[in-house]
């Protein structure tokens, strides 16, 4: 088995008002897009880039969405096209996403199904994220229960906050993923830290499944010290893409964070790559502690 424990900070933090009102943000847009045949436009008359209303009323549970080749970005090779269903929409009760896809063509072809669910939008109380992959081969059925994995991970907003402000309990957030041959776990736990900031402490555990768990447990050992660097080296510079671009994005003002996003879905892909060109840049080390 291999068990790591990193402890990151988090700085700024996010209120619980401020997550409301950012949630509420993409809702909205994406409820006051109109439908025009099988194109979705803003209010202002601009044509949503890349996405097609392929079946149901807009912005209502059953309606399914899928790429529009006239106005996408070009795949990448291999690449899979996704789709997507509303299953629910609701402002009240939540939004349920399900994106599922498949590569055709010669070759290995890879499946994808994803669901996603967020309980209440008004005022955010859990999410949670499904996701299904495997990879055939045709005419290759030996050894097909190798090339699969379910990952399943949770956050509990509540927990999150009452955890944050110091008050013990489960771990908000849990992530875990399946395979034949291996089962692995992460959990983070939000404390209160100097300033407001949170201190949240991430353990991951990971072992064999099954009747190969002993073949299994050496590569493990092997895995751990990448897992160790690679945790190392993803959590400070996670920490610094919250606090130079995810927590100022998120406490935008809303009128400018829907602006924003209305020009992001209407902009032509090509424009969007300069525009992405021109924000991405590098940031200063993170402040971070680790235990093993």
């Amino acid at each position: 088995m291999a068990r790591l424990k990193h402890t990151v900070i988090l700085d700024p933090p996010l209120s619980r008002d401020e997550l409301s009102r950012a949630v509420a943000v993409p809702f909205d847009v994406w409820q006051g897009l109109r439908a025009e045949d099988h194109r979705l436009v803003a209010e202002d008359g601009r044509t949503v880039q890349g996405v097609a209303l392929f079946d149901g009323a807009h912005a209502t549970a059953g309606a399914r969405y899928v790429r529009d080749e006239e106005t996408a970005a070009p795949l990448a090779k291999g690449a899979i096209a996704p789709r997507v269903t509303l299953v629910e929409w609701d402002r009240a009760a939540g939004v349920a996403l399900r994106v599922d896809g498949q590569r055709l063509g010669p070759g290995p072809t890879p499946r994808l199904a994803a669901e996603l669910r967020l309980r209440g939008v008004e005022r955010p109380e859990s999410a949670t994220l499904r996701v299904d992959g495997s990879v055939s081969r045709p005419g290759r059925q030996r050894r097909r229960w190798l090339r699969w994995f379910t990952l399943q991970a949770e956050l509990d907003f509540g927990r999150w906050y009452a955890s944050a402000a110091g008050t013990a309990g489960r771990p908000p957030l849990l992530v875990q993923v399946r395979h034949s041959l291996v089962r692995g776990e992460a959990r983070a736990t939000p404390r209160p830290a100097p300033g407001g900031a949170w201190e949240v402490e991430v353990l991951v555990n990971a072992r064999g499944r099954g009747v190969l768990r002993p073949v299994v447990a050496v590569p493990l050992l092997v895995a751990k010290r990448m897992l160790r660097r690679s945790l190392a080296e993803s959590l400070p510079r996670a920490a610094e893409v919250w606090r130079e671009r995810v927590q100022p994005d998120l406490v935008r003002d809303p009128a400018d964070s829907r602006a924003r996003l209305l020009d992001e879905l209407c902009t032509p892909y090509d424009q969007r790559e300069d525009t992405a060109r021109d924000v991405r840049a590098g940031g200063s080390a993170v402040e971070r502690r680790e235990t093993d």
